[in-house]
């Protein structure tokens, strides 16, 4: 046998040898990823015919009796609102909306602009209810014409759950809710003046490039105020148990849960539903609630928070004409759903 020959008879020994006791595993596994979103998604705006008109002499709350030129008895300088019922023809919202994303894509950054009247005894609604959670919000605004305060209006804020299966696999969770909401008149100075301050953020635009009257107060001459409504789904409960829909679907753009007649919220439907008892005055940030949406029980599937601001000064003893000269305010909302340690 020739040297060559020797060596590898050799090396076939030795790889035989060390491969005689190998062992090896190869295991694969899966990681699932999903965390929560939350928006802007829907708005709505109404405004009821009034009960009777207002009459006052010029610049003052003093009562008058109003006529024509025909008539015997009546005052002259006499102002008046009108009792024909169409105060929501003056009042309208505008914003803009684009469709949320679901896809692995870049945000939407084609928006669609909006102009919507008012309704009269139910919201007109900057997008349908059942569409809310299919959209987002960019930009909105309220724009009140009418001679009386008396408009509604509102903005929901949409949150999306993580698309992790919870209840399916036993495991539980804590999901507190804040609610906040705070208005910043055009004429405020100091802390929080707000975005429309001169002196603060976004300042090129100033208070829409107005000299804002300092007694003209919003908030203080609508006597606004603020409640709020909030429906959840959960997992585990009702007809969508799971994360995923009944189709055995993720990455859904609609919610298919349907929640509440959201023209009479205090209705609300759904697995959670809390509101505020009564309206608040709308002023310094202030919580409208801070409490547990479930305590080592179910997962949030999807929730809507809804901000209700009422003009209520149409219903006071002394109406308050709107003011020609232009104000109004900067409304802020802070809503936080989070998963919490007991």
């Amino acid at each position: 046998m020739t040297n060559l020959m020797k060596f590898a008879a050799v090396a076939m020994l030795l790889i035989s040898a060390q491969s005689a006791n190998a062992i090896s595993l190869r295991f694969k596994f899966k990681t699932f990823s999903s965390g929560p979103d939350i928006y802007a998604c829907n708005a709505g705006l109404k405004h009821n015919a009034s009960a009777h008109k207002a009459c006052y002499f010029e610049d003052t709350q003093i009562a008058c009796t109003a006529g024509t030129c025909t008539d015997a008895t009546c005052h002259t300088r006499c102002v008046c609102t009108n009792d024909n019922g169409g105060e929501y023809l003056m009042d309208y919202m505008k914003g803009s909306y684009s469709t949320w994303n679901q896809g692995d894509a870049k945000w939407n950054t084609t928006w669609t602009a909006a102009t919507r009247q008012a309704g009269q005894g139910t919201y007109a609604t900057l997008v349908s209810h059942d569409d809310a959670f299919a959209n987002r919000i960019k930009e909105l605004s309220f724009n009140l014409g009418s001679e009386l305060y008396g408009a509604e209006y509102f903005v929901d804020i949409c949150y999306r759950g993580p698309q992790i299966e919870y209840f399916e696999d036993n495991v539980v969770a804590n999901f507190s809710l804040l609610a906040q909401v705070s208005a910043t008149d055009f004429v405020a100075t100091g802390v929080n003046p707000g975005d429309n301050n001169p002196d603060g953020p976004g300042y090129e635009h100033g208070r829409d490039g107005l000299n804002m009257t300092p007694n003209i107060k919003y908030t203080t001459l609508s006597g606004l105020t603020v409640e709020s409504y909030t429906v959840c789904d959960l997992q585990g409960l009702n007809t969508f148990k799971f994360a995923r829909n009944n189709a055995n679907q993720y990455n859904t753009l609609d919610n298919e849960a349907k929640f509440s007649n959201w023209n009479a919220p205090q209705n609300g439907g759904g697995d959670f539903f809390t509101g505020t008892n009564q309206p608040t005055s709308v002023g310094a940030a202030k919580d409208l609630y801070n409490t547990w949406i479930n305590q080592n029980t179910k997962t949030p599937r999807f929730c809507r928070v809804r901000y209700v601001f009422k003009e209520t000064n149409h219903a006071a003893a002394l109406k308050n004409l709107r003011k020609w000269q232009r104000h109004g305010a900067e409304m802020c909302t802070y809503t936080k759903i989070e998963e919490s340690v007991n």
